[in-house]
């Protein structure tokens, strides 16, 4: 049974561990948990942090961030205007908790308040409700969508994703964002082995996202964690034993595919991306500056 818990959080900000080479300096997480259940999701693992599991708690177990207002105000004074914001990197800021508590939009209000520069990855067509706050943000490049999709293949995605929108609803979502002028990119992300990496299908993926308007498209493999995979391996073989004793078979118990199935990945991937004329990276994104604001810089 799902339980929706208030949460006082000690920070809504949290410094990217590897810094700006994962494209941003913060994280933002409106909410703990996830109801969007992706089985192969590495945030699962953050629910072991709670002394909950990262199977059916990561999904039922859900926490709302109450005093965000008042923690990311007190939070944005203190961090430097040329510092970029990743908002929903282990939640779906989206998710249908969303729908009740607004958080998201509140974030997003104080964001554009402040000026900082920041992106938006989001599965949930809730997001639509917000494009017009987000439509000035993006004209000005203070903002930055990515709209995640790995694959067209639907009943695929119903067992791997069961809580989120079908892929013709993500294109449309694509199709709606960028004709706002927002800048609009794909997590065409995970790849994983054997279900989502074949070359037709990865071809008709870039095909139906870049007819969509997705301005980028970014790739990666499946990191499974050693909390996360033999859940994954579990879910996996419920729908397709060989499948999952493949999968198995590529991560030698690391988190990471192996090496040889990686160089033949990226083989398909630079063909792909010459073949279709995307890149692989989202425009530089900018603070918005007004005459009020400090000009300080991030270091």
């Amino acid at each position: 049974m799902r339980s929706i818990k208030s949460w006082q959080a000690s920070a809504i900000l949290n410094r990217s561990p590897a810094g700006p080479t994962m494209g941003f300096h913060y994280s933002l997480n409106p909410y703990r948990g996830c109801s969007h259940a992706c089985r192969y999701c590495y945030a699962r693992e953050s629910h072991t942090y709670l002394d909950l599991n990262v199977a059916e708690d990561f999904e039922q177990q859900l926490f709302v961030k109450e005093n965000l207002r008042e923690r990311l105000r007190s939070e944005l004074i203190r961090v430097p205007l040329d510092a970029v914001i990743a908002v929903g990197t282990v939640t779906d800021p989206y998710q249908p908790l969303e729908g009740r508590h607004q958080l998201t939009r509140t974030a997003i209000e104080l964001l554009a308040e402040s000026g900082h520069a920041f992106t938006l990855t989001t599965k949930s067509p809730l997001i639509e409700r917000d494009l017009d706050l987000l439509e000035p943000l993006g004209r000005r490049g203070q903002l930055g969508v990515h709209i995640s999709l790995m694959s067209l293949d639907r009943e695929l995605l119903h067992r791997l994703e069961p809580g989120t929108s079908p892929p013709a609803r993500r294109l449309e979502m694509i199709r709606r964002v960028h004709e706002r002028g927002i800048p609009v990119g794909t997590f065409a992300a995970p790849i994983i082995p054997v279900l989502t990496d074949g070359k037709e299908s990865l071809d008709a993926l870039f095909e139906a996202l870049k007819d969509a308007g997705s301005d980028w498209i970014m790739t990666s493999s499946t990191r499974l964690s050693a909390a996360i995979r033999p859940y994954f391996f579990d879910q996996v073989h419920a729908f397709d034993p060989a499948a999952a004793e493949t999968i198995r078979s590529l991560y030698h118990d690391t988190q990471f595919v192996d090496q040889a199935y990686r160089r033949r990945l990226e083989t398909l991937l630079r063909t792909l991306y010459q073949r279709h004329h995307m890149s692989r990276t989202g425009p530089l994104l900018r603070p918005y500056r007004t005459e009020a604001q400090m000009e300080f810089h991030f270091d």
